[in-house]
């Protein structure tokens, strides 16, 4: 093949609803690709297939985006990129690739983008690809690769996400839905496009397509509880300091003023039980917040796979069927492939969505917990200020602590009455997730059976 291709300014054109799809060798060799690869790379089938999946690779991208995307699948995980594409005439085309390992090699999704996030990046790739360049002259290209990582890492840091995952995911679910945004503008029906899919793989579209768009509320909640879990974990420790400084003071009394003491005891025995409980709210939301990201990527990565599936049966038995003698693998063993990739997502849907509501109300409970907690910290603040007054020596720095006390409580109680309109918020938006359990598990069962 010829690899010496004149790069133009050029774009190859395709719509919101069309799907690039290929499966490639543990080596990246491709075995598979569907009709719309084929068509905007503008290779014929048996000039691409075999060949490496680098074939299409632009010279405008920069080498550490695709360390970071072998890294992620080298370590067997699924990983996603704004990717600018070479084909065959020289053109370029943009894709939001997803790729995940699959038996004996790599299946990757590949989706139109255009979200604002789109602009951010290809400005972003742009400096990264300048400054590779000139690592890679100073230092040699492993090394300069490697510091150009850094720098696209940073670049993506400074954008406020915390990492190269979190940008993925995001960016992902960004370009997913200005995709459904743009389809419903143009009154898109999947299923007029796609005939001849079973009707079970229809009504699982369709579930995961409602779920899709629910998760913005999800991804609210999400990052709403990543910065409460911080605020619970400073609170508790502040708390538990005022304490001790508390009794600390008044064990320094001559004995003059023991009902002081007594406040500050008690203080220190509250304390120590709010700090429990703040320590267990912050747990719970840890291990809410892993349940949502898993959840996050598994609607997101199946809806994907099951539509491709869907567009790939129509694909096979529709007009526009590819040649599948120029295919490395055959259909049946690709959709297999494709049914392998979401299948499993689909069981980790139904246990997530069975959980959330569980944990949305355990949470409730945490927070009303806390509430108490906070009301017995104001009886202490009010017997605490009644005391001092009564003081006849340092009442000083208790009148401090006693005030640092009633403004950490304020503080608090902003947040909790934050995080508990945003949990009963969620109760609705967990409630219909949890409904889609049967219609997920009809699906399961019927792939399984064939």
């Amino acid at each position: 093949m010829d690899t010496n291709v004149k790069v133009l300014d050029q774009e190859r054109p395709f719509k919101y609803h069309e799907l690039f799809f290929s499966i490639t060798d543990s080596k990246s060799n491709i075995t598979y690709a569907n009709d719309v690869f084929i068509r905007i790379s503008g290779y014929q089938p048996e000039e691409i297939v075999g060949e490496l999946h680098k074939v299409i690779r632009h010279p405008h991208m920069p080498r550490s985006v695709f360390k970071i995307f072998w890294d992620h699948l080298n370590e067997n995980k699924p990983v996603a990129a704004y990717v600018k594409n070479l084909a065959k005439n020289g053109a370029y085309y943009w894709v939001m690739a997803l790729a995940l390992p699959c038996d004996g090699g790599y299946m990757s999704i590949r989706l139109k983008p255009g979200s604002n996030l789109f602009d951010k990046v290809q400005r972003i790739y742009r400096n990264t690809l300048k400054y590779e360049k000139k690592k890679e002259t100073e230092l040699g290209k492993r090394k300069g690769m490697y510091q150009s990582e850094e720098y696209i890492i940073k670049a993506l840091k400074e954008e406020g996400y915390s990492s190269y995952d979190d940008f993925m995911w995001n960016a992902l679910k960004k370009e997913m839905r200005n995709r459904e945004n743009e389809l419903e503008k143009q009154n898109f029906d999947f299923f007029e496009e796609a005939q001849n899919v079973p009707s079970h793989l229809k009504a699982l579209q369709m579930v995961l397509g409602k779920l899709f768009t629910r998760l913005e509320s999800l991804s609210n909640l999400h990052d709403v509880l990543l910065e409460h879990s911080d605020y619970m974990l400073k609170l508790s420790r502040s708390i538990l300091l005022l304490s001790i400084n508390a009794q600390v003071s008044s064990a320094r009394l001559d004995g003059s003023d023991d009902s002081i003491s007594v406040v500050a005891e008690n203080m220190g025995m509250q304390t120590q039980k709010g700090e429990e409980q703040l320590l267990d709210i912050q747990g719970l939301v840890k291990e809410l917040n892993e349940l949502l990201r898993s959840l996050n990527f598994d609607i997101i990565s199946s809806k994907l796979q099951v539509e491709m599936a869907n567009s790939f049966l129509h694909e096979l038995t529709g007009e526009q069927n590819i040649d599948n003698f120029n295919q490395e693998i055959t259909g049946e063993t690709t959709i297999d492939l494709l049914y392998h990739g979401f299948v499993p997502k689909l069981t980790s849907i139904q246990k997530s969505v069975r959980q959330l509501p569980r944990y949305i109300r355990d949470l409730r409970s945490q927070v009303d917990g806390i509430e108490k907690f906070l009301q017995i910290l104001r009886y202490i603040h009010t017997t605490g200020k009644i005391e001092v007054s009564k003081m006849t020596q340092k009442a000083s720095s208790f009148k401090t602590t006693f005030q640092d006390l009633i403004a950490e409580v304020d503080s608090a109680q902003t947040r909790l009455e934050e995080l508990s309109d945003v949990l009963y918020n969620n109760e609705i938006t967990s409630s219909i997730f949890a409904e889609s359990e049967t219609t997920l598990q009809n699906a399961v069962l019927k792939i399984n059976a064939k």
